[in-house]
């Protein structure tokens, strides 16, 4: 790996105190990347948050695409991997929460619904995208655009 990034042995090595703490720190970044945190919390409303979702449907190039794979790939990881597997529960917990503040302060400005609670709302939208992004990513024909506008028009209401 080291030669592949035309870096010194020495200093892969000196980081990463092996070939599955190398990958497990490059899985992370790429999760992290899925999961723009603060743009999230830059975010006004849920309608907003809907756009988040755009990049990693349909066709979003190969850029995307390795981050896609890489991202498939750590939560298959995460199964065999407990420290992995509590960083990115800990990074979905704190992606829940943030949907779940705008959730409330939608709330209290009545554009969000009432008599659910945020933190269920926060779930069941982050599940909502992570449904659309599976079904995207193996059926092409599926028309995610309109998925997104029928979800926008659900979390507007």
């Amino acid at each position: 790996m080291a030669a592949r990034a035309d870096l010194p042995h020495g200093a892969v090595s000196y980081h990463f105190h092996g070939k599955q703490e190398l990958l497990t720190e490059a899985a992370l970044q790429v999760f992290e990347q899925a999961f723009p945190i603060e743009e999230l919390r830059a975010l006004e409303t849920l309608a907003d948050l809907i756009r988040l979702f755009e990049p990693w449907l349909g066709d979003s190039g190969e850029a995307d695409s390795l981050v896609a794979r890489v991202g498939i790939e750590a939560m298959l990881e995460a199964e065999r991997n407990p420290f992995l597997r509590e960083r990115m529960a800990s990074m979905l917990r704190e992606f829940r929460e943030a949907i779940a503040d705008l959730a409330r302060a939608g709330q209290v400005r009545g554009t969000a619904p009432a008599a659910a609670r945020p933190e269920a709302l926060a779930t069941l939208i982050g599940a909502v995208g992570d449904g659309l992004f599976l079904h995207a990513r193996l059926d092409p024909q599926l028309d995610a655009t309109g998925a997104l506008d029928a979800l926008r028009a659900l979390v507007a209401h």
